[in-house]
């Protein structure tokens, strides 16, 4: 590529990464995912900008971009991991404790202050000498702490360690089941999947170059080109899903994920209304022992509610906030308590069918009566009746 083209292709790009970034930086009301995704553009648009005049062509006259990149590389983990766990709660608020993340950025960038504040002249005498070396880790102690080799191995180390933060958040975001419905149009699903990839392709180049096989003379190129075919993902995810560029649409995906806090006579009023649903399963269930009405094949949380005076909507919300199962699930964990207790007799097997042990004990149905016998023992009611005999 002629330089006149390499110059216009790496102004186009650069020139989309800031105008997205300042976008989403500066939109009224963006949420904190939107604020870290443009850092992650805006940095992108400054590698492009540097990566032009560090060029073989240029770097002698623009010397100015020289080891300006290096710290960069250790943001990008931190903000890809800030990225995701934003993205997946998105009615959080920035934590403070995200900073300490960039202290492997700010080491290096104070370690190479004086070279940055060095004059033009001394900066191309240490360019040219590095390039007399043929090793892009060549290195002065007047102007480095570390052997360049060092921050590598800190890079890949922190690109890992991110990685497998990342999956591990994802995974226990995507088994939670109130999530579900949000993975179905793999709106989600595929970003950060993409996401993935960039990270384990970034990953695998520097530890084949640079640890495995040890070039000297390789350099962090490709892994421009990587972070680059990363932007054009976002930019072209973003075109598909054009109502993704209004961060907001996240806060109504995810909705319910965080709730906003409640106020004090909301806390109250919750109490009050938990209290009510307590004291109402203990009334059903010393309902269910009085009467045994649960021997009833018809009876639902409409008849009790009829035969008691109390909602049905309430009865099934009382149940489920004290024992965490459906009304239905309740029923016949009390006919299948039922059928225990008339397992001291010994005649009761002896004298009875399967149908009409389910039929005594309320089951409307042989096939009702296996499929709770199932959930509530793990086995069919013949294998459990079988064991008893034994």
């Amino acid at each position: 590529m002629s330089s006149v083209g390499s110059l216009y292709a790496f102004s186009l790009v650069s020139s989309l990464c800031v105008l997205f970034g300042l976008n989403f930086l500066f939109r009224k009301g963006n949420l904190v995912v939107a604020k870290v995704l443009a850092v992650q553009f805006l940095l992108l648009g400054y590698l492009m900008v540097a990566a032009y005049f560090l060029l073989p062509e240029n770097i002698i006259e623009t010397p100015y971009f020289f080891r300006t990149l290096a710290p960069l590389f250790y943001t990008f983990p931190p903000l890809n991991f800030m990225f995701m766990w934003y993205l997946l709660h998105p009615r959080a608020k920035f934590n403070v404790k995200h900073l300490f993340f960039f202290i492997p950025f700010l080491i290096q960038v104070v370690e190479n202050a004086p070279f940055y504040l060095s004059s033009k002249q001394t900066k191309i005498e240490e360019i040219k000498w590095m390039l007399g070396q043929g090793d892009y880790f060549a290195f002065s102690e007047r102007f480095m702490w570390f052997d360049p080799i060092c921050h590598v191995y800190a890079k890949f180390a922190m690109y890992l360690i991110f990685y497998v933060a990342m999956v591990y958040y994802y995974i226990r975001f995507r088994r939670a089941k109130e999530n579900q419905i949000l993975f179905r149009k793999g709106i989600f699903h595929y970003w950060i999947i993409g996401v993935f990839i960039f990270r384990i392709s970034t990953i695998y180049y520097i530890w084949y170059t640079f640890i495995y096989t040890d070039i000297g003379k390789a350099s962090f190129i490709p892994i421009d080109y990587l972070l680059i075919a990363e932007f054009v993902f976002h930019l072209f995810y973003l075109a598909v899903n054009p109502k993704l560029l209004d961060v907001q649409i996240l806060a109504e995906q995810l909705k319910g994920q965080e709730p906003e806090p409640k106020t004090e006579q909301e806390i109250v009023r919750a109490e009050k209304e938990d209290e009510r649903l307590l004291a109402l399963a203990d009334k059903v269930e010393e309902y269910f022992k009085t009467t045994e009405v649960f021997l009833n094949s018809q009876l639902s949380a409409e008849l009790l509610g009829s035969l008691t005076g109390h909602p049905h909507r309430m009865i099934g919300h009382a149940i489920k906030l004290k024992h965490n199962i459906s009304f239905r699930d309740f029923l016949n964990n009390y006919r299948i308590a039922y059928i225990e207790e008339q397992l001291a007799n010994p005649d009761f097997l002896a004298k009875s069918s399967i149908e009409a042990i389910a039929e005594a004990s309320g089951f409307g149905s042989r096939q009702s009566f296996y499929t709770a016998f199932r959930k509530a023992k793990g086995c069919t009611p013949k294998e459990y009746f079988n064991s008893k005999i034994g």
